[in-house]
């Protein structure tokens, strides 16, 4: 199975079609990137590796096991529920992500209309993962409560005083008491099954006039200049993590249809925003090249983990087959000839009640 995944398609000769350019995808309508054409070495090296976050809450020692596979650990609390590591190396690549949504929304952590008409009293991280976010927002908004919500207790130990950790499953009934001014929910698509009842819950635990805002990464890699082809290891890899994930009962789409099943729910305003993490820093405008350098090493250090539990246990290859096709994928993430990004989109919505 691992050689005909990392082959390809097969020359002419063999009767079956040559290597096809993907089309260009739906993004809002996003103008092209323009390749830097003058830089074409085939690796981004070294990016500042400055810490973006720190903190935690202590939790109980009973839902604090890890479950260990293919080198890695994984949450023990509703094992099976989240397909990601919650190691050190998946949490430096968390907080490394965090720092390029901040960079991608213009320094800022949200891109919603969110506090601008409404006190935030009260605004939840859900599926906080380290905290990076939930805590950031804290200590930007001193007079805020800010709860993260996660089914890992992997958060720091030092806290602002107005954040609090949670381990909860987002998927089990809501318990909270008060409403929130505020939910935030990024890069949960791939990890929830049923996100009409999770937009349901959202919906009733926010406040009049309180908002809501997903952040997820669309699959396939996308490309506009036919660089990207059907044949190449990355290509395959991305569409290998939609059927993995569709074998799973969950969706890499999902964020595409979440601005209507907002509105089905009830939210108004409810807007999207397409944005694009370049697969390196082949972009000319610095910007996107930054972006991409970013981008690069965000997928580089977790592509092992992003690919693992999916290829290992749903779609039945071994883990050395696994890391074989790899090293293939990791190749066409360094080519800067090959103009590939991956599309961003922000959903969001806000609830009010009808007089």
């Amino acid at each position: 199975m691992v050689d005909e995944v990392r082959t390809g398609s097969k020359s002419p000769s063999t009767g079956t079609s040559s290597p096809r350019s993907i089309p260009r995808p739906s993004d809002g309508g996003l103008p092209s990137l323009e390749p830097d054409t003058a830089d074409l070495s085939d690796a981004d090296s070294t990016i500042d590796n400055a810490s973006v976050g720190s903190g935690t809450t202590s939790l109980a020692s009973s839902i604090a096991k890890y479950r260990f596979e293919n080198g890695r650990t994984y949450h023990a609390y509703k094992d099976g529920s989240y397909l990601l590591p919650n190691d050190d190396t998946e949490n430096e690549r968390l907080d490394l992500q965090h720092h390029l949504c901040f960079l991608t929304f213009n320094n800022k952590l949200y891109t919603c209309p969110a506090g601008e008409n409404q006190a935030l009293n009260r605004v939840l991280d859900a599926g906080c993962g380290t905290g990076v976010w939930a805590m950031d927002f804290a200590d930007e908004h001193p007079e805020t409560i800010v709860i993260g919500a996660d089914l890992s207790p992997i958060q720091p130990s030092l806290v602002p005083p107005n954040a609090t950790f949670l381990v909860d499953d987002l998927e089990s009934e809501w318990t909270y008491h008060q409403p929130f001014d505020f939910i935030y929910l990024r890069f949960l698509v791939g990890s929830i099954r049923d996100w009409d009842k999770l937009l349901g819950q959202t919906f009733d635990n926010l406040s009049s006039g309180g908002w809501i805002e997903t952040v997820d990464a669309v699959y396939p890699l996308a490309c506009d200049d036919g660089t990207v082809t059907d044949d190449l290891p990355i290509y395959k890899w991305s569409n290998l993590m939609r059927e993995g994930a569709a074998k799973a009962g969950l969706s890499l789409d999902t964020c595409t249809e979440l601005k209507q099943k907002m509105i089905d729910r009830g939210f108004t305003n409810v807007t999207e925003q397409w944005y694009r993490w370049p697969m390196n820093s082949w972009p000319k405008e610095p910007k996107f090249k930054n972006l991409g350098a970013w981008s690069l090493e965000n997928v580089l250090s977790g592509l092992s983990a992003l690919s693992l539990a999916l290829f290992t246990r749903v779609l039945g290859w071994t883990r050395e087959e696994v890391e074989l096709f790899l090293v293939d994928v990791r190749r066409d993430l360094r080519n800067k000839n090959i103009h590939g990004y991956w599309r961003i989109l922000a959903v969001s919505g806000q609830k009010v009640d009808s007089t």
